[in-house]
């Protein structure tokens, strides 16, 4: 067996998927008519996404995604975070709902909320997977939260560990190595 970190499980993914379906009732709640877009902070956002698409069941064919990068700079003290440009016009008018794996510091969806706003979209809302709002640096809007956290590197369904653990079906902490 190779050393690696220990993990704790915290939500089964029995629970993931009931919050998950609750989530989706409340957007089908805020926003009956529809279309609906979803500005995917990838790579750790997808699979939450794609399970809210999931839960929408017919609804589904109301939603529109747009995969949006986003990645942390470092440049002498100053941590940014650079999204890649999304294309003129996209969410132009549109309801657009932000999902992201995480809030952590806040500082990516800060980001990613001031291109989506330069785009004038209708109404914006963000929904994350976890909260982790002891370490929030700059107050970013949260809708929709599937679960708050307090502490701990948080893994599994899609948020990863230096490219491990994204495959796991519950959420996680690493809470020591192995």
């Amino acid at each position: 067996m190779p050393d690696g970190p220990t993990l704790e499980e915290i939500h089964s993914a029995e629970e993931l998927r009931a919050r998950i379906r609750a989530l989706a009732t409340q957007l089908l709640l805020d926003y009956p008519a529809g279309p609906l877009k979803f500005l995917v902070i990838a790579e750790g956002a997808r699979r939450f996404a794609g399970a809210l698409v999931d839960a929408l069941g017919d609804a589904r064919e109301r939603v529109e995604t747009v995969i949006v990068r986003a990645r942390r700079t470092r440049r002498a003290a100053l941590v940014g975070v650079e999204v890649d440009p999304i294309e003129a016009r996209v969410l132009e008018g549109a309801d657009v709902l932000v999902i992201d794996d995480i809030a952590d510091e806040g500082r990516t969806l800060e980001a990613v909320l001031s291109r989506v706003r330069a785009q004038r979209p209708r109404s914006v809302r963000v929904a994350v997977l976890v909260s982790k709002h002891e370490r929030r640096r700059v107050r970013v809007p949260l809708d929709y939260v599937g679960f708050p956290v307090k502490q701990g590197w948080v893994v599994g369904f899609g948020m990863d560990l230096a490219g491990r653990y994204r495959e796991l079906d519950h959420l996680a902490v690493v809470v020591g190595r192995a």
